[in-house]
């Protein structure tokens, strides 16, 4: 098998992890306000718990490979968006810029239990957050809990050395797939300021009003 061959991820990876994440959200057409966090990883890791070891370590490497094609300037952005300090002045909306690094990993564990159509459409564009399609409770945008399903339900039927076991897997057998000590870089420097405001105008009026109210 070449390297290549390797960090290939099939479809049939993709196809499993973003049906997980799909089937665990029972409330996926209810109301925003009736979806809980908590509920969905914990439906998620009932789910992942019917999967051989081998199915869960699959399931972990297409998550850090997602949080890492989610490391970029303008997924930071929306996490600034959505999270920073803001002030108003005849400018427009001016953020404070502070993104810490577990936060912003947490953040985008967040964006991946929205799906699959909407993970394609934020990598696409961040202002398609407020196309009319997706409606969501923006006060509580973590999911640190994501980052540890897998491991979870490994726990359930099995004796998990260090409760770690298929992470600690996947971090022997991919190590390129390191989302927090990996060697990323975003393609350019974050917008901060008043600069957010010109660059996403809806995004950053929508948000901020929301936020506001």
């Amino acid at each position: 098998m070449s390297i290549a061959e390797k960090k290939a991820i099939s479809s049939q990876e993709e196809q499993m992890f973003w049906q997980a994440i799909d089937v665990s959200n029972s409330k996926k057409q209810a109301s925003w306000d009736e979806y809980d966090i908590d509920e969905h990883l914990e439906n998620l890791v009932k789910y992942l718990a019917q999967f051989e070891k081998n199915q869960l370590i699959s399931f972990e490497r297409v998550l850090q490979q997602k949080l890492a094609q989610l490391y970029t300037a303008e997924i930071a952005e929306l996490s600034i968006i959505m999270e920073c300090e803001f002030s108003k002045d005849e400018a427009g909306y001016n953020f404070d810029v502070y993104v810490s690094d577990d936060g912003f990993i947490y953040f985008r564990c967040w964006l991946i239990l929205k799906g699959k159509e909407f993970f394609d459409d934020i990598q696409s564009d961040i202002q398609n957050f407020v196309s009319g399609k997706y409606s969501f409770d923006i006060g509580n945008c973590w999911a640190e809990g994501l980052l540890y399903v897998t491991d979870e339900a490994y726990s359930i039927a099995h004796d998990n050395e260090d409760e770690a076991e298929v992470r600690d897997a996947v971090g022997e057998q991919y190590p390129e797939n390191d989302y927090d000590g990996g060697d990323y870089e975003m393609q350019r420097d974050i917008y901060a300021g008043n600069a957010l405001h010109k660059t996403y105008p809806r995004l950053v009026e929508e948000i901020c009003e929301l936020r506001v109210s």
